[in-house]
């Protein structure tokens, strides 16, 4: 999971350096694998086995400089085992996204993980459950309802 987001960090500091050419340009597609990503879950622990995580990135400016980003990731068919060799499946998204004022240096910005980790009965195991937010003045707030560690 740390891979995830850290890959996801990464793509978004990328879209926040990138060339006012490459503004308000079309989304930008990219896939990476997950194997070896752990979720600690209070005393349960999953490893990825397999899967990708699909993720969509884009940027925009106004003509006044002010600027936007979003991202979204998707995890597709990826599958963890427990220390027992039970098999789950991981689904959800995460996604995240903010603005920001060149006017007035001001910004913004949401991040969400919505994760579940389902056995092979259909039920949710364990979650990754967050939300996290900037608003313009500085406040911070930040919420965590999952079982997993983050």
């Amino acid at each position: 999971m740390r891979r995830l987001v850290a890959t996801l960090a990464v793509a978004l500091a990328l879209t926040l350096s990138a060339s006012p050419a490459l503004a308000n340009g079309p989304a930008v597609h990219d896939s990476f694998p997950v194997t070896g990503d752990v979720f600690v879950c209070g005393a349960n622990i999953y490893t990825v086995t397999s899967g990708t995580v699909s993720a969509v990135m884009h940027e925009g400016s106004s003509a006044s400089g002010n600027g936007n980003f979003t991202f979204t990731g998707t995890p597709k068919q990826v599958v963890a085992v427990d220390e027992d060799g039970n098999v789950y499946s991981i689904v959800g998204a995460v996604w995240g996204g903010g603005t920001f004022n060149a006017q007035t240096g001001g910004f913004q910005t949401t991040f969400t993980s919505k994760l579940q980790i389902v056995s092979k009965g259909g039920g949710t195991a364990d979650s990754v459950n967050i939300v996290f937010h900037i608003s313009p003045n500085g406040d911070i707030n930040a919420f965590d309802f999952g079982t997993c560690a983050f």
